[in-house]
């Protein structure tokens, strides 16, 4: 089977790409011929204040780089040069309505193909103009619907007509796979970890209110932040000076590659989550890919992938004083070990080669 991907794969950095790639190798491995039809840009620079978009990576697959999302020009272009490839199946990795426009013109030119939009979310955590129409326009020509979450079907069915919701495939994140060894910790001291793009919504502010609370309990515990910041680093090297945490929180605001999660994650007992809105999160999927646990505020699908008190804890949203108590009932019952062995059965059931039987028996 031809197996085409229309979005971002490398070397535009972030966890859509990501995720298509993994999914893309899989198909791969299964004797499909591939082909991801990519961006020649992915959004204007004012739309993404988090510096840069691609790295130095290469896809391990053909990639056309066609598409501009905001160039209407490169629409007609991108038609055509999936037509031409002819494949049996095109996935759509979607997010966010700003390529609304751009994919439901694609989508609805595209014929004699099975169309499977793979949604990370349905609605955005951020507010965008006429949301509801860009997802009909995009949503209505597909043939199925790929959701990573129970959160996102209900989203789905909030915002869209039964028709629509009825070519709704409920899947799951699968665990990234990682060699062995590149697992095992690493650190010496008691470390929390905050790993990812940092926008307002993943409640970075509260981990740092929350750690003085942690630190009168474990003085001798660490935070690591690494990501890049969407927006201004300066509010949260503020809040830190103000705080009085600049001795105990470690910074990395730049996007991390690939190369490098390994040793921040072997470095951490325990990743943090403090989302304050959430489907799912491909953070979890790459920490356990590490066995490593993850404490996470309990929104949207975050509880489908972590189950408390087995291979995580769950709190409540935006709560320092929770959050604190999560991070000392952690240390004080001695549960990464037996949270460890917990994550390595979890991984055995949530493998890309089920995602990709999934999609393929529709």
């Amino acid at each position: 089977m031809k197996i085409a991907f229309l979005g971002p794969a490398p070397p535009f950095l972030g966890g859509i790409s990501q995720f298509a790639s993994h999914l893309a190798d899989e198909f791969s491995s299964q004797g499909h011929e591939i082909c991801f039809f990519n961006f020649k840009q992915q959004y204007p620079a004012l739309l993404f204040p988090a510096g840069a978009q691609e790295d130095e990576s290469q896809p391990q697959h053909p990639s056309q780089r066609v598409l501009t999302p905001y160039l209407p020009q490169t629409w007609r272009t991108t038609v055509k040069a999936i037509k031409a490839w002819q494949p049996d199946m095109i996935i759509i990795s979607w997010w966010v309505p700003f390529f609304a426009p751009a994919f439901g013109y694609i989508i609805r030119r595209i014929k004699n193909c099975r169309k499977v939009i793979l949604a990370h979310n349905i609605v955005p955590h951020e507010q965008w103009p006429l949301t509801r129409n860009l997802l009909r326009y995009v949503f209505e020509p597909a043939d199925d619907i790929l959701l990573l979450s129970k959160s996102c079907l209900k989203d789905l069915k909030a915002w869209l007509p039964n028709r629509v919701v009825k070519k709704a495939i409920l899947g799951f994140h699968p665990i990234y796979s990682v060699q062995q060894g590149e697992i095992g910790k690493t650190n010496v001291l008691p470390r929390l970890l905050f790993f990812g793009l940092i926008k307002d919504y993943k409640g970075l502010d509260t981990l740092l209110e929350a750690m003085p609370i942690i630190r009168k309990a474990i003085p001798e515990v660490r935070l690591q932040i690494a990501g890049s910041v969407y927006g201004d680093k300066a509010i949260y090297t503020k809040q830190i000076d103000d705080l009085g945490l600049s001795d105990i929180v470690e910074t990395d605001f730049r996007y991390i590659s690939g190369e490098e999660v390994s040793g921040y994650f072997r470095a951490a007992d325990v990743c943090i989550l403090p989302y304050k809105s959430a489907t799912q999160s491909g953070v979890t999927a790459t920490a356990f890919s590490y066995d490593t646990p993850v404490i996470a505020s309990n929104v949207g699908g975050l509880s489908e992938y972590i189950e408390d008190g087995v291979t995580g804890l769950l709190i409540p949203p935006d709560d320092p004083v929770a959050l604190a108590e999560a991070v000392i009932r952690f240390y004080d019952s001695k549960l990464l070990s037996l949270m460890q062995e917990a994550i390595r059965s979890y991984k055995k059931t949530s493998t890309w080669t089920d995602l990709a039987k999934l999609i393929l028996k529709r």
